[in-house]
């Protein structure tokens, strides 16, 4: 219990800040409100696959024939234009480079998609199967905790070619830090420290 003393003295340093106990108290219960819906927000956009998933709110198909089993690719590969600076986007519009809906691309350094376009130029069509990849995605599909598909600087892709040859080709690309075929055919590339696994 306050003091008739003490309330009064509280009273006249708020009056003399100019603003009531009732103003300051709703301040600070908007200003809380506002915190828990940002962090609300936040919480949301991450788990939904924060930045790559916002930069590609348009999904990149090849074609009408988007695989719908891993691995399947299209009968005959299109005619392959001639490369330039959007050399990655150009094959995808021709149909040389399948991209799965839940493959972000608009995030993957340059250097990558370039030579993701010069494999579908070099072997043929090529299926991209992940790129960014939330934690929460990651650690269900068996990634690395530190693995390059959470800062969205890693590629698994397949193609229908002989896989020495491409791994041979990709071994010799100063662009592919990390290298990797899976049983399952799957070929992994980032950008990360030289290294096979």
């Amino acid at each position: 219990m306050v003091r008739p003393a003490l309330a009064r003295r509280l009273a006249q340093q708020q009056a003399r800040r100019g603003s009531s106990p009732i103003v300051s108290h709703l301040v600070l219960s908007w200003l809380r409100l506002a915190v828990l819906v940002l962090a609300a927000f936040l919480i949301a956009w991450t788990l939904l696959g924060g930045p790559a998933a916002a930069e590609d709110n348009v999904r990149l198909y090849a074609s009408a024939e988007d695989p719908t089993v891993t691995g399947s690719l299209p009968s005959s590969p299109p005619p392959v234009q001639k490369r330039t600076l959007g050399g990655f986007y150009e094959h995808v519009s021709a149909g040389a480079i399948l991209v799965r809906e839940s493959a972000p691309t608009r995030c993957l350094p340059g250097d990558l998609k370039g030579v993701v376009a010069d494999v579908a130029a070099r072997f043929g069509p090529v299926s991209v199967e992940s790129t960014h990849r939330s934690r929460g995605t990651n650690r269900v599909r068996g990634g690395a905790p530190r693995s390059l598909h959470i800062a969205c600087r890693a590629i698994d892709f397949r193609v229908r070619a002989r896989a020495a040859g491409i791994m041979a080709y990709l071994r010799a690309r100063p662009e592919v830090g990390g290298l990797k075929m899976y049983r399952n055919g799957i070929i992994h590339i980032d950008n990360g420290e030289p290294r096979r696994w």
